[in-house]
């Protein structure tokens, strides 16, 4: 049976209820005092009302008992009794009958215990909103806020932004500064870390990681959106750092430092992937192996500074000879290998023929009188017969490059097909 309720009626009906039946029945503190506030008659539950009230720790309670009698009026007061777990909350109805006042008690604990713990909660929340450095929010269906935290954000203060428009605070969109597809702040469903670019009261633009949640109606129409935005612009910032620095380490580790192209290590490792899928599709593609006639006079006679400067150009002009597919690396000293996707002979050939003439523009440049500066060539293509290895394939361009020094400074020699006489077209 429900207790309050139970009092409720008791308050109702007790003008024509006799108390001497109701008060050993109430299922709360009851008792029947007379003119002089005396209990002269209490259940078991009552015990501790009324020693409270003999001990003088209820003074509220004792005025209203007083006052009732005098004046004959019913009232309503409330009671709290000192005990374990923060004690018991009494909700009190004073009945004047007959000359004398029935008391009637319901306990109203947890109900005390649940405002208190929502009254602690919002001032948790409150304080937490106060103190961070993120801030809440709540937007309308509208999508102008009603409700920033209190110390404001982005350089605005609450006031400026309650009423106005979500929209006027999100930065443009720009390849720097993406708007997202659904604003967090017109969500209907429900957001985690979105990432989101907002412009500051100063104009500058911070990025924010934005959590929310649709709010919505009991019927289930949406209200609006309340969230949480964090700035993340200092840790996005340190992340883009490392993402840098760890993209120029390896940069470092992959490539030649004098000329820019990759190191051995680096394009033995792209070339034995390249091997393997021009093997399953059979596609050929095509190594040269070139290194500088008569370097080592250059380095000699005009220094190592043009040296260098020798090396670079021949580094630059490696580049224009190929495409985005190509690769292309400095392998050591004056050592140069070009790897050429999905070329024939003619290719190699044209290749063969400028590289060539670059020899004679570093001989003009560069060159000592006497011991002209060129480039000695050597072409050959991979299998489609069967797998190679890139440690095989280099060798046999070696072969060929040093084949052409045979022949003479400043020549080539492209090596036929490995494997035509396996029936492999060519």
């Amino acid at each position: 049976m429900d207790a309050g309720r139970t009092a409720e009626q008791a308050a109702r009906q007790a003008a024509g209820l006799d108390p001497v039946l109701l008060v050993p029945q109430f299922p709360g503190p009851a008792a029947l005092l007379d003119a002089g506030g005396h209990a002269v008659l209490a259940n078991e539950a009552a015990a501790a009302l009324l020693a409270a009230l003999s001990e003088n720790r209820l003074p509220a309670l004792a005025a209203a008992i007083a006052a009732a009698l005098q004046d004959g009026q019913m009232r309503q007061d409330r009671a709290d009794l000192v005990g374990a777990r923060g004690g018991t909350a009494l909700q009190i109805t004073l009945i004047p009958t007959a000359g004398k006042l029935l008391l009637l008690g319901r306990d109203g604990t947890l109900e005390r215990n649940l405002i208190q713990a929502l009254m602690q909660s919002r001032q948790l929340f409150k304080d937490l909103v106060s103190c961070s450095t993120d801030f809440a929010w709540e937007t309308k269906a509208d999508g102008r806020f009603g409700f920033v935290s209190p110390r404001g954000a982005l350089g605005y203060t609450a006031r400026e932004l309650e009423g106005s428009s979500a929209r006027d605070i999100v930065a443009p969109h720009s390849a720097e500064t993406p708007v997202p597809a659904i604003l967090p702040f017109e969500a209907q469903t429900p957001q985690e870390a979105t990432e989101i670019f907002l412009q500051r009261k100063d104009g500058t633009v911070g990025c924010f990681e934005v959590s929310c949640l649709p709010v919505r109606d009991p019927q289930g129409a949406w209200l609006g959106v309340r969230g949480v935005a964090r700035d993340v612009t200092e840790a996005r910032e340190r992340v883009d750092a490392l993402r840098r620095a760890h993209k120029q380490l390896n940069k470092l580790a992959n490539t030649d430092g004098l000329t820019g192209l990759l190191n051995r290590r680096a394009f033995l490792t792209e070339l034995d992937k390249r091997l393997g899928r021009h093997l399953r599709n059979k596609l050929r593609g095509t190594l040269i192996y070139f290194d500088l006639d008569n370097f080592k006079k250059v380095n000699d006679v005009r220094g190592h500074q043009v040296g260098d400067e020798v090396l670079k150009h021949v580094a630059e002009a490696a580049r224009r000879l190929m495409r985005g597919v190509d690769l292309a690396s400095r392998i050591g000293g004056d050592e140069f290998l070009l790897w050429l996707e999905e070329t024939d002979r003619n290719s190699a050939e044209s290749i063969s023929l400028r590289l060539h003439e670059i020899g004679r523009e570093l001989d003009r440049q560069f060159g000592v009188e006497g011991f002209p500066l060129g480039l000695s060539v050597g072409a050959v293509f991979s299998r489609l017969d069967q797998l190679e290895t890139t440690e095989s394939l280099i060798a046999r361009a070696d072969e060929a490059m040093y084949a052409a020094k045979k022949g003479g400074k400043g020549r080539s020699h492209i090596a036929p097909l490995p494997d035509a006489e396996d029936g492999v077209p060519t």
